[in-house]
């Protein structure tokens, strides 16, 4: 297959060209993707696609010729892959489109690179695709093996701009398909090869130029989301203190009355007046049992929010039920958690103080396999207003709480799935966090 006999009309090798690519180019989007649909699912939805990508080439190439097809299918191929990216990225769509649109331009190059290559070793179409497969491969590997990581880092921390920057790849796209196809596919002049590598050592410094704002965009986010981090340990700090010196405040009144009681507790066995000394000893263990700490887990950092907020909730009049185990502490840090849950325990409490009549939180946590479940439900009969992304909107104006944001900051650092909702009178938050080593 080179640029002489290139333009045969081989309908069978045209078809079998188109969908390597695609197939390819769909491999490099996965690369640097994480779905939100199961393996299964997305597997399924490929085939149809592809399936797809070679009926519509195939009809169109028989009736029309190849050449039409190169000037339509952005419409065929490239706009439904877009469709899909939108649909299944687990991120937001303009995301999704700066990763799709970047692989599509990218994938044309390499498309048109392997052709010019073929060429040049006066190859057959068994070389070509020995040679798509091969370089196709090898990019994949290298976008999975060093950009996967810190492309989805950007993806979970950075979250504004990305429309804007969509807007990058797929003018490149456009400008891309207008030189390799008008008024006439490229390799009826090939001298526009020149231009297209020209356009994409111009994509190259511009995409040096973005990743340079992005990254500083990205310290800049990291910067107050640690502030921000810190103001939340601290507060949670100061409240675990205070449970702390609550606890050590009646034991020195227990101390206290330890020495009357002693006192008193003697007359009683001198006089025989067990009746009395029965008395004496219930009250004292009543009192040594309101002195305790609660223990609602092993961890010392997690129970003493636990007993914090649930202390004062029960102390208000809230039904507690709890059953909680701790996560495991070598795979999800104390303090982090500690926070989160704080936060969690401050937005229950408070909704349950705007409410009336009877109120209930109710917390429980357990390991499922290498899953750590917890669950939290308050009572909440007024209507909570959700987001698109089904994030809780805080009452105080149109963004999400304080509380909120630690939770899906510790979500996406943790890479737990996060889920609000409101039902039968109750607000639930479930998380779910994966404690095997990632």
């Amino acid at each position: 297959m080179t640029l002489t006999n290139f333009m045969e009309d081989d309908l069978f090798i045209h078809c079998i060209r188109i969908l390597l690519i695609t197939g390819f180019t769909l491999g490099m989007m996965v690369a640097l993707t994480t779905f939100k649909y199961t393996l299964r699912k997305v597997l399924a939805i490929f085939s149809v696609y592809l399936i797809w990508v070679c009926l519509s080439s195939w009809t169109i190439i028989s009736i029309f010729g190849f050449f039409f097809f190169t000037k339509i299918m952005f419409f065929t191929i490239s706009l439904p892959a877009f469709v899909l990216a939108y649909k299944m990225d687990f991120y937001s769509p303009a995301q999704a489109m700066f990763n799709y649109a970047t692989q599509i331009g990218f994938s044309l190059i390499i498309a048109m690179t392997v052709l010019l290559i073929n060429s040049a070793v006066n190859g057959n179409p068994y070389i070509y695709f020995l040679i798509l497969t091969v370089v196709y491969s090898i990019v994949i590997y290298l976008e999975y093996r060093y950009l996967r990581k810190p492309f989805l880092n950007l993806m979970h921390t950075v979250h504004i701009g990305w429309g804007t920057m969509s807007l990058i790849p797929l003018c490149f796209c456009a400008l891309l398909l207008v030189i390799a196809n008008v008024p006439f596919y490229y390799i009826r002049e090939p001298i526009r090869a020149v231009y297209i590598y020209g356009l994409l050592a111009l994509i190259i410094v511009v995409y040096m130029v973005v990743y340079q704002s992005i990254l500083r965009q990205y310290r800049l986010q990291m910067v107050s989301h640690d502030k921000e981090l810190l103001m939340l340990q601290v507060a949670s700090m100061e409240k675990q203190a205070k449970n702390v010196l609550a606890t050590e405040e009646r034991l020195k009144i227990l101390r206290h009355d330890i020495r009357h009681f002693s006192i008193v507790m003697n007359s009683c066995l001198k006089d025989g007046s067990m009746e009395e000394a029965r008395h004496l000893l219930s009250g004292l263990e009543d009192t040594l049992n309101r002195s305790e700490t609660p223990h609602y887990c092993q961890n010392y950092i997690i129970n003493s929010v636990l007993s914090y907020y649930l202390n004062i909730a029960q102390e208000e009049g809230v039904q507690v039920h709890s059953i909680f185990m701790a996560p495991p502490k070598n795979a999800i840090d104390s303090v982090s958690f500690s926070v989160v849950l704080a936060n969690a325990l401050e937005n229950a409490l408070h909704a349950c103080r705007n409410e009336s009549g009877e109120r209930m939180i109710r917390l429980k946590s357990r390991m499922n396999g290498s899953q750590y479940l917890m669950e939290l439900e308050n009572t909440c009969r007024k209507k909570i207003s959700f987001d698109e992304d089904g994030l809780p909107i805080s009452q105080k104006g149109s963004e999400h709480g304080i509380g909120t944001k630690s939770i899906l900051s510790f979500a996406r650092q943790t890479r737990s799935s996060v889920n609000f909702r409101q039902e039968d009178g109750m607000f639930i938050l479930q998380m779910i966090t994966n404690t095997a080593v990632r």
